[in-house]
């Protein structure tokens, strides 16, 4: 094939995007810019693809990433030349740690304008560096082979859903015209059969059963690859408890092994010194909880056998205790089905007053907890409520900070609904935007998000009461960084320093920033959750100190509530 520039440009991109559906691709975020018109009009053609556009890049990409979160496929980013790119990276870094596949797609300008001061030029090669799962540069599109460009796709997809997925750059050089009509495309490649998932050898099998059986444990479940049932029975079968957060899927009401209120309890010292485990299996990434974190540190620094499952393959154990590190993906079930055959049967050999102390501890501290809760407005009771309102099959976005942790340490149980938060870097960006990509899938969606989050990304607010979505902003409003009051800086620096520094204090009316974007907005009502459809704000106004006394009041509740329970 012989192409002029902008048949070729328009071919090439026309060729990629059709491969990438072929391959699965269901939806394109886009920010607007001049050189990535070859690419922005490829997508724009397809009838049979969602395409979204956003007014900035950070943006697109948070959306790209919830959707991804959400489908767990890849779906396409797309920004012009230039420091626009730049604009992806916190994406990405969030793609790489959770381990959310995505296609990151950058326009530049021909290598002949490379270093030589052309405006909107940077260096785009490994901008990401070894954050993404490949960098592909195939150079312009009249350059470039048509034999290469449905591999080059492909290419791209199978290594963003590799066994660790993740994001991918493509970066497209495109020389001018950038406007043009695509020839005949190459022809589609044959459909690639599916890897099968690995399972681990018998022997590995035969190792952990003689590790785990008869052994006080504990499973510590958060978001894996294991399904919730094998993690739940896995629990059954060996007698222990399941401190699961809610990304786990494990948090499912009135199960015998799972417990809820396991941060205020392990704060307590005698109870976390009475149920010491011989055994840990840690399932998926960590829990948001400190009090787990420092009493797994105890457990291994006092010889426990720690168990890890690694998501994706992903190194998981910031604490450095493992014992025996796994690949999670089949290892669980294959685990439950060994034991399941195992007629002789296990679980009563540890003993039921193993996990029954715990379920009777958990039972006592919900008591307290909601025993505790004042009739006013309030952060925990807010995060209860919200999971509460969530309909069945919905998706729930909390933000980093003080909203994960609320949800963790005192949300109900739910286990019918999807919870998804960006805790690969633990940080607050985008989570408006990962909302507005979960529920660009169709599924109604609520997101938690603090004040200062809210601020972070409201340019994600810029048109968004136009798009058809079912989403409910939940925002806890107490006018600063609401955590920072938990940490040591709270009380070792003078009221003002501390204002200054981490309280940051922001005085802005979110209900009047919503309204402005023309999102329904309104204060926070419990009775507001009910209704659902299209987008609209709720704002919680709340106090810092009354925050703080009141998560120091519930814990010494809990505390308490343990202390009177009878001893055997």
């Amino acid at each position: 094939m012989s192409f002029d520039v902008a048949t070729a440009n328009a071919t090439f991109c026309a060729t990629l995007v059709d491969q990438w559906v072929a391959e699965g691709l269901q939806a394109a975020f886009i920010a607007p810019g001049s050189r990535s018109t070859p690419l922005a009009l490829a997508f724009a053609a397809r009838d049979d693809l969602a395409v979204e556009l956003f007014h900035d890049e950070r943006s697109a990409s948070f959306a790209a990433l919830g959707h991804g979160w959400a489908t767990e496929t890849p779906a396409a980013i797309v920004c012009t030349s230039g420091t626009a790119a730049a604009h992806f990276y916190a994406a990405v870094i969030e793609a790489d740690l959770s381990a959310i596949p995505m296609l990151v797609c950058t326009a530049d300008r021909p290598p002949e304008l490379w270093d030589r001061g052309a405006p909107q030029t940077i260096d785009q090669t490994d901008l990401y560096g070894h954050r993404v799962r490949a960098f592909l540069q195939p150079g312009c599109p009249d350059d470039t082979p048509p034999a290469d460009w449905r591999p080059l796709a492909r290419s791209a997809w199978n290594a963003s859903l590799g066994r660790t997925p993740g994001p991918v750059h493509v970066n497209l050089s495109f020389r001018e015209p950038l406007a043009g009509t695509a020839d005949p495309l190459p022809q589609p490649l044959a459909v690639a059969e599916a890897a099968p998932i690995s399972t681990p050898a018998a022997a590995i099998i035969d190792d952990l059963i003689d590790r785990l059986t008869s052994r006080r444990g504990v499973i510590v479940a958060g978001r894996g690859e294991s399904a919730p049932d094998d993690v739940l029975r896995l629990a059954e079968r060996l007698g222990w408890p399941v401190l699961a957060d809610h990304r786990s899927g494990c948090r499912r009401p009135g199960h015998p092994n799972v417990v809820h209120r396991y941060d205020s309890l392990l704060r307590h010292d005698g109870f976390a010194e009475r149920n010491r485990p011989e055994t840990v299996v840690r399932v998926g990434e960590i829990v948001s909880s400190k009090a787990v974190s420092l009493w797994l540190r105890s457990l291994g620094a006092d010889g426990a056998d720690v168990i890890t499952a690694r998501p994706h393959g992903r190194h998981i154990d910031p604490e450095a205790i493992a014992t025996l590190q796994i690949d999670e993906s089949g290892a669980v079930r294959a685990l439950v089905e060994r034991l399941d055959g195992d007629t002789e049967g296990t679980a009563d050999v540890v003993g039921a007053d193993w996990v029954e102390g715990w379920r009777r501890a958990d039972e006592a501290a919900e008591r307290a907890v909601v025993a505790s809760l004042p009739e006013a407005a309030n952060e925990i009771a807010v995060a209860r409520s919200v999971i509460e309102s969530v309909p069945t099959g919905g998706h729930l976005v909390i933000a980093s900070s003080m909203p994960v942790r609320d949800v963790e340490w005192f949300g109900p149980p739910r286990d019918d609904i999807a919870v998804i938060s960006n805790r690969g870097a633990n940080g607050i960006d985008g989570t408006i935007a990962t909302a507005i990509g979960v529920a660009l899938t169709g599924t109604p969606t609520t997101v938690l998000i603090g004040d200062v989050a809210l601020l972070h990304d409201s340019s994600s607010l810029a048109a968004l009461a136009n798009r058809d979505i079912d989403l409910t902003i939940v925002v806890v409003d107490n006018d600063g960084g609401g955590i920072f009051s938990f940490l040591p800086q709270h009380d070792q620096l003078d009221h003002r320093r501390y204002e200054q520094l981490f309280g940051t204090p922001h005085g802005t009316d979110l209900v009047a920033l919503a309204r402005a974007h023309g999102i329904e907005a309104r204060p926070f009502d419990e009775a507001e959750l009910a209704g659902r459809g299209g987008v609209r704000a709720l704002v919680a106004t709340t106090d810092r100190d009354a925050n703080l006394a009141l998560h120091e009041s519930v814990h010494a509740a809990v505390a308490a509530a343990y202390d009177d329970l009878p001893t055997n």
